[in-house]
């Protein structure tokens, strides 16, 4: 699997944050192993973050991409118009879009293909709720995600995984990290074994993801990479633990 770390900014930036992030980051990365490092900035600024990370080998996505091409759809964003911009990958299905604009699996589903038919990679983000997780459903909980939302989107070039339990998003909890391995373990064969012809590339962990607890995270053996929110606002943060997991995998 691809090593794979992507910051989402959520609805946070502006010029001058952006700059002062890209110098903070640029001073304290010292990674090259990354097989993808990306940032995904709210959309208004993906054109001054692209301007900033220039010749760096840093992917721009965007936080979210519409289920159709084009059409009487006020405020969206296609994928064929983040692919214009420059982008190459959208985070998709995330559970604060599934909770405030009520996106289903099917939805996202959509989302899913429009990504693959424009040549952007799909970051499909899963979950289980503090309920279920303590009804000890979440295994079945993510595979009815998985399932429900690649029935039709069954031959994507490419794909990432993001499992972010959503009691941990910006919790500062998270589950012990032999159980991520675990649950990152059953996501894999799941997609590999009921959709062969998925091109899934990573699977990252998001949920409360920062510099203190980084390195038991990255090295279980099934963790790709991480979708950091809260701790990517820090471009000096988000260099350290791309740093970290940089040394672990060396």
């Amino acid at each position: 699997m691809s090593l794979c770390l992507v910051a989402n900014w959520k609805l946070n930036g502006s010029k001058e944050f952006n700059t002062q992030w890209a110098l903070e980051f640029f001073r304290n990365f010292n990674g090259k192993n990354f097989s993808y490092l990306g940032v995904a900035p709210p959309s208004i600024y993906i054109d001054h973050i692209k301007a900033l990370l220039a010749g760096q080998e840093i992917k721009i996505g965007s936080q979210n991409i519409d289920l159709e091409h084009s059409g009487a759809r006020t405020g969206e964003i296609s994928a064929s118009m983040i692919k214009d911009l420059g982008c190459s990958f959208s985070i998709i299905g995330h559970s604060e879009r599934r909770l405030l604009f009520q996106e289903t699996n099917q939805m996202i589903g959509q989302k899913l293909i429009q990504a693959n038919n424009n040549s952007i990679i799909p970051i499909l983000c899963i979950g289980e709720s503090a309920e279920e997780n303590q009804s000890n459903n979440t295994h079945n909980v993510l595979e009815q995600q998985i399932v429900e939302a690649l029935r039709n989107a069954n031959e994507l070039s490419s794909l990432i995984i993001a499992y972010e339990p959503v009691w941990a998003i910006g919790s500062g909890k998270t589950p012990n990290p032999e159980q991520i391995n675990s649950i990152h373990e059953m996501i894999k064969d799941v997609v590999q074994s009921r959709f062969p012809k998925i091109g899934l590339e990573s699977v990252l962990y998001g949920g409360s993801v920062n510099l203190e607890n980084a390195t038991s995270l990255f090295d279980q053996m099934n963790v790709d990479g991480a979708l950091i929110g809260g701790a990517s606002l820090d471009g000096r943060e988000f260099a350290l633990i791309a740093n970290v997991f940089n040394e672990l995998r060396v």
